[in-house]
């Protein structure tokens, strides 16, 4: 038996097999097909390609398993250019596990471009298997499958079974039809001046590049998802074809900008909500999208935004995040989860009149200290000297005290220092006729900050000040008389 092709290899198995398999379809895009057969096991070697019929093991069930099996030409290691030569590569037991690079003579995976990700699968043969990660296209329009060899080995001219991983792939297809979608529905809130600036579509994850000229409100974004979503739910039909590029363009075929397109192009139509130009992989029908949910948008360049959104699992799995966070605060705040935003302005209104009565507490305690502070002043020249040192006191306490000291007492020149984890910090204050004799409180206390270490300013009637050496915090504090003494002469 003679083939020449992946067509005569159809044939010539319809021929052969139809007989035994009865009434069935086969569908020849994918590698391998299931259908019911009769018990038993039977193997065909066709050319450079295998049939091979598997034993059903259940009761009551026997269905058949055709692996057309697809030729190994090419196997390196992290080699690109190597691979259009076909060059043989020595392939052992003790070979490379990683970094491995296979090239089939055909291939289901889907090499990443136009913004979607690659497949992921297994490669798989008698006692060998690789797992694919990634898979790329080269210049020379081969199709470079990267992975990792979990076992076995792999030699030239191997018999092997491609398998996609299918769960992925249909996360994928739901996030690209999702990308046409919402770029549909952009057009239609924000005009026909968006187009697509670059994208990126993922297992139910989608990011989307646009031109626009500025922020997308909330409330325009809202319409944007409903639009999608409601799409979503009318369960469009998506068709895809093969069209001359002029054609498809008079069709109203949406082209991204700056592509290249040949001759012939693949459209993509969504019912009459969309029309592109795409060679990626899509559903057959936009209800498999799932919920469509928008996480972000923001500015990526001068004219160009970005949107983040998910589909399907993805977006079930972050909306139930979500009702178990809204169930768990709910439960917190003791209410139903539809009060908990009425029951959190309640609780911030009261924390807000706790603080300040705190802050009264504090002012009324800063003012008695203050008033005994005032009895132990020393008259240095007529002026009045306080310092003293307070522990955990805020820079708004230091200045309660302070304003105080000054408004009381005209001649006063006070220091007082707090002392806060590590750091001290410095308040000084004098009064109207200190400051009248020349001394001026930002002088006063970047002199005293100096001594622990730092530094501070201020006016001439109030100044902070701070330093990391506590040791030296009464140092600090003794310079403050002869400072008064040197400027008074």
């Amino acid at each position: 038996m003679q083939v020449t092709s992946l067509f005569d290899l159809r044939q010539q198995l319809a021929v052969y097999l139809l007989p035994l398999l009865g009434e069935c379809e086969i569908l020849y895009s994918m590698p391998t097909v299931r259908r019911p057969l009769a018990a038993g096991v039977t193997t065909l070697v066709l050319n450079d390609h295998s049939v091979k019929r598997s034993e059903d093991t259940l009761p009551g069930s026997t269905p058949l398993l055709l692996e057309v099996g697809l030729r190994l030409t090419a196997l390196h290691r992290d080699s690109m250019e190597a691979v259009e030569t076909l060059t043989d590569a020595i392939a052992t037991d003790e070979q490379a596990k990683e970094g491995v690079l296979v090239v089939l003579d055909k291939t289901p995976f889907y090499a990443e471009m136009g913004g979607q990700v690659a497949d992921h699968g297994v490669i798989t043969a008698d006692g060998v298997e690789f797992v694919v990660t990634d898979v790329q296209k080269n210049k020379g329009g081969k199709y470079m499958h990267y992975g990792k060899l979990l076992r076995g080995a792999l030699h030239v001219g191997d018999n092997v079974s491609p398998a996609i991983d299918t769960e992925r792939r249909s996360a994928v297809r739901r996030a690209h039809t999702a990308t046409h979608l919402l770029d549909a529905a952009l057009k239609k809130v924000l005009g026909d001046h968006v187009h697509q600036a670059g994208s990126l579509v993922e297992p139910d994850r989608l990011r989307f590049d646009f031109t626009h000229f500025e922020a997308i409100t909330p409330e325009q974004l809202l319409e944007v998802e409903d639009l999608v979503n409601d799409a979503v739910l009318d369960g469009l039909s998506v068709v895809t074809e093969e069209l001359p590029l002029a054609e498809a363009k008079a069709r109203g075929a949406v082209a991204t900008f700056g592509e290249k397109y040949g001759e012939t192009v693949r459209v993509v139509t969504m019912g009459d909500f969309s029309m592109e130009l795409c060679g990626g992989t899509h559903l057959d029908n936009t209800a498999k999208t799932g919920m469509f949910r928008i996480k972000s948008e923001s500015s990526v360049a001068s004219g160009v935004r970005r949107i983040e959104a998910t589909t399907g699992k993805v977006s079930l799995e972050e909306t139930r995040h979500g009702r178990t966070t809204l169930l768990k605060a709910a439960q917190f705040f003791k209410t139903a989860p539809g009060s908990i935003l009425e029951r959190m302005e309640q609780q911030a209104n009261e924390m807000k009149e706790l603080r300040q009565a705190v802050e009264k507490f504090k002012a009324e305690a800063s003012l008695g200290e203050a008033k005994q502070v005032m009895a132990s002043a020393k008259a240095v020249g007529g002026l009045h000297i306080i310092t003293g040192t307070r522990q955990g006191l805020d820079a708004n306490a230091l200045r309660t005290m302070g304003d105080f000291l000054r408004d009381k007492d005209p001649a006063v020149v006070a220091v007082l220092a707090s002392i806060t984890g590590e750091k001290v910090s410095f308040l000084a204050v004098c009064g109207k006729e200190a400051v009248a004799k020349g001394i001026k409180a930002g002088e006063l206390v970047k002199s005293v900050s100096a001594v622990c270490g730092g530094k501070g300013g201020g006016k001439p009637d109030s100044a902070m000040g701070g330093g990391t050496d506590l040791l030296k915090v009464d140092d600090a504090l003794a310079t403050v008389d002869d400072f008064v003494s040197s400027k008074l002469g």
